[in-house]
Protein backbone atom coordinates (compact mmCIF):
# COMPACT_ATOMS: atom_id res chain seq x y z
CA UNK A 1 0.00 0.00 0.00
CA UNK A 2 2.94 2.06 0.95
CA UNK A 3 4.52 1.30 -2.67
CA UNK A 4 1.30 2.60 -3.93
CA UNK A 5 0.96 5.80 -2.47
CA UNK A 6 4.73 6.74 -3.09
CA UNK A 7 4.27 5.84 -7.03
CA UNK A 8 0.75 7.96 -7.17
CA UNK A 9 2.44 10.78 -5.31
CA UNK A 10 5.39 11.17 -7.25
CA UNK A 11 3.12 10.57 -10.58
CA UNK A 12 1.36 13.80 -9.28
CA UNK A 13 4.36 15.65 -8.84
CA UNK A 14 5.65 14.97 -12.16
CA UNK A 15 2.35 16.24 -13.57
CA UNK A 16 2.42 19.40 -11.64
CA UNK A 17 6.33 20.01 -12.52
CA UNK A 18 4.86 18.87 -16.51
CA UNK A 19 1.72 21.41 -16.02
CA UNK A 20 3.96 24.19 -14.70
CA UNK A 21 6.71 24.00 -17.40
CA UNK A 22 4.06 23.84 -20.35
CA UNK A 23 2.17 27.04 -18.73
CA UNK A 24 5.98 28.85 -19.43
CA UNK A 25 6.46 27.70 -22.67
CA UNK A 26 4.29 25.41 -24.44
CA UNK A 27 6.40 24.36 -26.71
CA UNK A 28 6.16 24.44 -30.86
CA UNK A 29 5.90 20.90 -32.87
CA UNK A 30 6.07 21.38 -36.92
CA UNK A 31 5.75 18.73 -39.13
CA UNK A 32 6.43 19.93 -42.62
CA UNK A 33 6.21 16.51 -45.66
CA UNK A 34 5.89 17.90 -49.25
CA UNK A 35 3.86 20.71 -49.44
CA UNK A 36 1.90 19.90 -46.38
CA UNK A 37 2.60 21.05 -42.78
CA UNK A 38 1.29 20.41 -39.20
CA UNK A 39 1.54 23.20 -36.81
CA UNK A 40 0.80 22.69 -32.78
CA UNK A 41 1.95 22.92 -29.47
CA UNK A 42 3.38 20.40 -27.42
CA UNK A 43 0.28 19.57 -24.68
CA UNK A 44 -2.40 19.25 -28.09
CA UNK A 45 0.45 16.97 -29.77
CA UNK A 46 0.48 14.80 -26.40
CA UNK A 47 -3.50 14.94 -25.99
CA UNK A 48 -3.96 13.53 -29.54
CA UNK A 49 -1.29 10.77 -29.48
CA UNK A 50 -3.13 9.86 -26.00
CA UNK A 51 -6.54 9.82 -27.71
CA UNK A 52 -5.51 7.82 -30.88
CA UNK A 53 -3.78 5.42 -28.23
CA UNK A 54 -7.33 4.55 -26.79
CA UNK A 55 -8.87 4.49 -29.55
CA UNK A 56 -6.28 2.17 -30.99
CA UNK A 57 -6.54 -0.01 -27.70
CA UNK A 58 -10.88 0.12 -28.00
CA UNK A 59 -10.70 -1.24 -31.99
CA UNK A 60 -7.87 -3.79 -31.16
CA UNK A 61 -10.10 -4.99 -27.77
CA UNK A 62 -13.68 -4.69 -30.14
CA UNK A 63 -11.98 -6.86 -33.05
CA UNK A 64 -10.83 -8.88 -30.95
CA UNK A 65 -14.07 -9.45 -28.80
CA UNK A 66 -15.79 -10.13 -32.61
CA UNK A 67 -12.79 -12.65 -33.65
CA UNK A 68 -14.94 -15.44 -35.29
CA UNK A 69 -11.71 -17.79 -35.08
CA UNK A 70 -12.92 -17.15 -30.94
CA UNK A 71 -16.21 -18.34 -31.31
CA UNK A 72 -15.00 -21.99 -32.44
CA UNK A 73 -12.44 -22.50 -29.22
CA UNK A 74 -15.39 -22.03 -27.00
CA UNK A 75 -17.43 -24.98 -28.70
CA UNK A 76 -14.30 -27.65 -28.48
CA UNK A 77 -14.26 -30.33 -25.74
CA UNK A 78 -11.34 -32.67 -25.07
CA UNK A 79 -11.96 -36.10 -25.29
Amino acid sequence: MKKLFVLVLLALIAGVALAIQLARDPGYILIAYGNYTFETSLFALLVALLLLLVVIKLVLSLLGWLNPMRWGAGKRTRS
